[in-house]
């Protein structure tokens, strides 16, 4: 137990989210998609200023102009890291089941979570 708390906060009390988008910048890797699955609360322990919002658009501007971001926003605390627009490529879906590959199917083919909330009958 000891050992546990000697090492408290050595990786930081924050979810370094950005690091997963600057990991493929610095390797110049191009996918498709990139899901995070996260409460959201993903901010820069390290102090360095790099941040989600900036990374991903150095991402999609020099490397993979066509990506997508997907953020699952697992806890609900009414926040997102970065601003959630159509023309950046990223999406923000909020809590998670089975329907969630509905709504990205819906996304990748230029619709929205309203797009298959119409095709429920009542």
């Amino acid at each position: 137990m000891q050992e546990f708390y000697r090492r408290e906060g050595e990786v930081g009390y924050s979810t370094n989210g950005h690091l997963v988008v600057q990991d493929l910048l610095q390797r110049r890797e191009v996918v498709d998609k990139v899901m995070i699955f996260t409460d959201c609360q993903l901010w820069n322990s390290t102090g360095d200023g790099g941040t989600l919002a900036q990374a991903w658009l150095d991402y999609r501007r020099t490397v993979a102009p066509q990506a997508r971001l997907y953020l699952f926003d697992l806890a609900g605390h009414g926040s997102a890291p970065l601003e959630v627009r159509e023309g950046h490529g990223v999406a923000l879906i909020a809590g998670w089941s089975d329907k969630v590959f509905d709504v990205l199917q819906a996304l990748e083919n230029g619709g929205s979570a309203l797009t298959e909330i119409e095709k429920i009958d009542l």
